[in-house]
């Protein structure tokens, strides 16, 4: 069984998907899926953002602090 990437992996290739198009060399075809590539790596690093910061709530909540996070933060 394949692990999933993890968050610091998807970073990592959003990081060099957006130096690669700096570069402003990119064919716009190529520009094109590499922004849709992009966005999806986007919304699986909120995914996971979002899944540690219940399980970060979930911690708080069960040592009596009630202090969840902002919105926005």
């Amino acid at each position: 069984m394949t692990e999933k990437p993890t968050f610091e992996q998807h970073m990592a290739q959003l990081e060099k998907l957006v130096a690669r198009m700096e570069q402003g060399d990119v064919p716009l075809d190529e520009a094109l899926k590499a922004f849709e590539e992009g966005m999806k790596l986007v919304a699986l690093c909120k995914e996971q953002l979002a899944q540690a910061e219940m399980k970060v709530e979930k911690v708080m909540n069960a040592q009596g602090e009630t202090a969840p996070f902002a919105v926005g933060e």
